[in-house]
């Protein structure tokens, strides 16, 4: 049943954040009377050894000079990372993140950008 300011859905949302509410307040913990998830999201992007960036450009079978450009720095700045000289910062390495999850659709856009 519906009154003048709502509809029914609305009415009975309401009158279950209240009982939520209630039970809250009352010290109880959520997860005994309702189902309580928890869901952790590990944003941290891998730190890429000298070894795994070279391994992920030659997966793409770029040059240096090409996966350089791809990735918008220059190429001396790939070689310090290749050689170890400088870690990957985390900006860099979520992208190779990306590449390495789908490198299907990386390869495709490698062979256009190398022709």
């Amino acid at each position: 049943m519906t009154d003048e300011k709502g509809s029914a859905f609305g009415d009975e949302l309401i009158a279950s954040l209240e009982g939520f509410l209630d039970h809250v307040e009352a010290g109880k913990p959520a997860s005994a009377r309702y189902t309580v998830r928890t869901v952790v999201f590990d944003l941290e992007p891998h730190e890429y050894t000298p070894e795994e960036v070279k391994e992920v450009r030659r997966k793409l079978g770029a040059s240096q000079a090409l996966f350089a450009k791809f990735l918008g720095v220059s190429v001396k700045t790939l070689q310090a990372w290749e050689q170890g000289v400088h870690p990957m910062p985390a900006i860099a390495a979520r992208f190779l993140d990306e590449i390495q999850a789908t490198p299907e659709i990386w390869n495709r856009r490698i062979q256009v950008a190398a022709k």
